[in-house]
């Protein structure tokens, strides 16, 4: 597999921190709104992860053609795209695209081996 190549798998690190970040919010509700009130925010919740986070498709592979274009691979097939910037969070890294009809990317730490994790940094901040 060649540096500009990065198959990604699912992450169990956003998993997580949607999970902390849901639990710290449900946790502050429940001191502040009656039993009633903060059980229905947690249908709503879970609701909206179920209809909204969970549903989206995921980015499969990326692969880097020529300075900012880039190939994304997802369950709905093949889409070229040109890198606008990109955002290295150490835990996860960013890729904002400039075309419209293309959502930001998030490549999370445990998406990809260490190797190539280390390769993407270099990679993204050579871009």
């Amino acid at each position: 597999m060649d540096s500009g190549s990065f198959q990604l798998k699912r992450s169990c690190l956003a998993l997580l921190f949607q999970l902390a970040v849901f639990t710290a919010l449900m946790a502050l509700l429940y001191q502040l709104l009656p039993l009633s009130l903060w059980c229905a925010f947690l249908a709503l919740g879970a609701a909206a992860y179920l209809l909204f986070y969970r549903g989206t498709p995921q980015v499969t592979a990326l692969d880097h053609l020529d300075g900012r274009e880039w190939t994304l691979s997802a369950a709905g097939g093949k889409q070229r795209v040109q890198i606008s910037h990109i955002i290295d969070h150490q835990a996860y890294i960013v890729l904002y695209f400039q075309h419209a009809r293309a959502k930001p990317v998030i490549v999370w730490r445990d998406q990809v081996a260490l190797k190539q994790w280390k390769s993407f940094k270099v990679l993204a901040k050579m871009l």
